[in-house]
């Protein structure tokens, strides 16, 4: 505990009085002999880049992927990454910690993002609002809870704020909360540990709730596919489908069965979509 609070205390310095942006913490990183493609995972907001060890498995298994580097991340405030109070958990924080530590990690390849959840908020603003050190190839944006202005608007009245948006509310007050989020965490990524943290309560507000996310689903201008699953009750489908129709050039809307986390069809899509990214730069090479 000592430790944390001296590490802390010195990111604190290095990123208040020095301006050095902090970076995320890279729990997974499979490395290859002369790499074409890195493919980086983003977990959603109370989980960890555990959500993604079954996918990191199966796709460390295919042999068409052996040249391709994967590496996963755990956010800010979760996991292994830095946790602190004094972080503002809002889109800057984790566009520079992400572009920190692809930097770091001396990511040379394209790059295909792949964001879960809250991840893929922040994957979409990564790429479209921020200036990546890296080439980002595609994005894939897996269970995007993507809400209009006006819906935003009339969340009070919404079972969504009930389910997602008031957890960290909730277990301020309510002791029963954690039952309910224990319970959740056994069939989800979904961890309890931090709905009573500073982490959680900011990213709720700071980028699942915020409301220009569908205006820079409309301003991505790099290859995208997002991957909803048909029965997720967290997340709304005419959004999805109405910003992909609006930025048709650019995004792919898919439909798989499912519900909020990982399916076993949401797999094989982002599978897929790697292939063909490797597919593609191939054919380029071959060309040049």
């Amino acid at each position: 505990m000592l430790t944390q609070k001296l590490y802390n205390a010195f990111t604190w310095v290095w990123h208040k009085c020095f301006r050095i942006p902090v970076r995320l913490k890279a729990t997974y990183d499979r490395k290859v002999k002369k790499p074409e493609l890195t493919v980086v995972f983003l977990h959603g907001i109370s989980a960890t880049s555990d959500t993604w060890r079954t996918t990191l498995k199966q796709l460390a298994r295919d042999p068409d992927l052996e040249k391709v580097r994967l590496v996963a991340l755990d956010l800010l405030g979760f996991g292994k990454s830095l946790r602190a109070d004094w972080l503002d958990y809002d889109y800057l924080d984790y566009d520079q910690a992400l572009d920190q530590v692809l930097k770091h990690l001396r990511v040379k390849t394209p790059v295909v993002l792949v964001g879960h959840s809250m991840g893929s908020l922040i994957a979409a603003d990564y790429a479209t609002n921020f200036h990546p050190s890296v080439e980002l190839a595609e994005l894939v944006l897996v269970s995007p809870p993507v809400l209009m202005a006006e819906e935003l608007a009339r969340l009070p009245d919404k079972a969504y704020t009930k389910t997602y948006g008031s957890l960290h509310k909730i277990a301020t007050e309510v002791p029963a909360a954690d039952v309910l989020a224990h319970l959740v965490q056994r069939f989800s990524s979904f961890r309890s540990t931090y709905i009573r943290t500073a982490a959680f309560a900011k990213s709720m507000e700071q980028v699942i709730l915020n409301r220009k996310n569908y205006q820079t689903y409309t301003k991505i201008r790099i290859p995208t596919a997002i991957i909803h699953g048909h029965f997720d009750p967290l997340v709304m489908r005419s959004n999805l489908k109405r910003a992909a129709k609006q930025n048709s050039r650019y995004i792919t809307y898919i439909s798989v069965i499912g519900q909020h986390d990982i399916s076993v069809g949401k797999r094989a899509k982002i599978l897929a979509e790697i292939k063909k990214v490797l597919k593609n730069a191939s054919k380029q090479t071959e060309t040049i």
